[in-house]
């Protein structure tokens, strides 16, 4: 891709958010409550892609194609049933969790914690936990940024300045207007994920695959078995499953939605979301596996 239409895009992108950020912004009033959840009056639809944009980062377009590439369709049983165990959580907690958070006026995980077991010092410790661990998660996400600025634009635009670009652009989101900011942002990018996804798959399908997805895998039927060993799986999964009551950055929109009706709209949206985003990064990853082989 040339440097100068990577660059337009990036801008547009920013001034799109720029956008929504300065519509967070005047309509955000005071006090704690407002800056970090809105005032909890974040609506069904983006309350759902937030989430979605939240959860499902770099790690699908980088982590998820690139396992699927290496392993086959085998990642898809891995990634739904992530999916399966995160929505069965969340139709169990969510209501709960966001209950919590207006009865004892709770902003955090660990607050929650703190409230539950009557201790300051078990939100203390959980905070510190969070705290450690969010650092390389984190960077994994700046990582991914810069990979993929540095792919398309095939070199071009090093990896150096994708991390830092993406950095600087989510510390003026997220401080400008707090949750009201990032709440639109998140629907925003979420939206072009989906977008991006379904317009990239569908053009390798029609432009690679003429004959069909069905005709195009018989040339390499081994990317259909299913090849990891149980214990891999389990060591994917069950980790993941637990993402949605364990990372802070997902918890916290837990107690900013308006309403249950909003809390139900969120679950609901994240779940259409998650399996379509899902299955078009698998195709994207088993494409990659037909059309350029070998790749280390």
């Amino acid at each position: 891709m040339p440097l100068s239409w990577l660059n337009a895009g990036i801008l547009a992108w920013f001034l799109l958010g720029a956008a929504l950020s300065a519509k967070a912004r005047r309509g955000m009033g005071r006090g704690v409550i407002d800056y970090f959840l809105a005032n909890r009056t974040v609506g069904g639809f983006v309350s759902a892609m937030s989430y979605s944009a939240t959860t499902y980062s770099a790690f699908m377009m980088v982590g998820l194609v690139g396992l699927t590439y290496k392993g086959g369709i085998a990642s898809l049983g891995f990634e739904l049933t992530y999916l399966l165990g995160t929505v069965f959580l969340l139709v169990l907690f969510a209501p709960r969790y966001w209950l919590a958070g207006r009865r004892f006026g709770l902003m955090t995980p660990s607050e929650l914690l703190s409230t539950r077991y009557g201790s300051k010092w078990v939100g203390a410790v959980a905070s510190l936990l969070c705290l450690v661990t969010l650092v390389p998660y984190a960077s994994v996400q700046l990582m991914g940024m810069g990979y993929l600025l540095e792919g398309v634009s095939g070199g071009a635009f090093p990896f150096w300045a994708g991390m830092a670009v993406a950095a600087v652009i989510t510390v003026v989101f997220s401080i400008w207007a707090g949750l009201r900011s990032v709440a639109l942002t998140d629907a925003l990018q979420a939206s072009i994920m989906l977008v991006a996804c379904c317009i990239l798959v569908a053009f390798i399908g029609t432009s690679f695959f003429p004959g069909g997805w069905g005709n195009a895998f018989s040339a390499r039927p081994e990317l259909l078995k299913v090849t990891w060993p149980f214990p891999m799986f389990l060591g994917l999964t069950l980790p993941w499953t637990f993402f949605a009551l364990t990372n802070p950055q997902v918890v916290q929109r837990l107690y900013a939605p308006k309403d249950i009706r909003s809390i139900r709209g969120m679950v609901a949206g994240f779940s259409v979301f998650g399996f379509i985003y899902t299955v078009l990064c698998v195709l994207l990853g088993l494409s990659a596996a037909l059309l350029v082989p070998g790749l280390e």
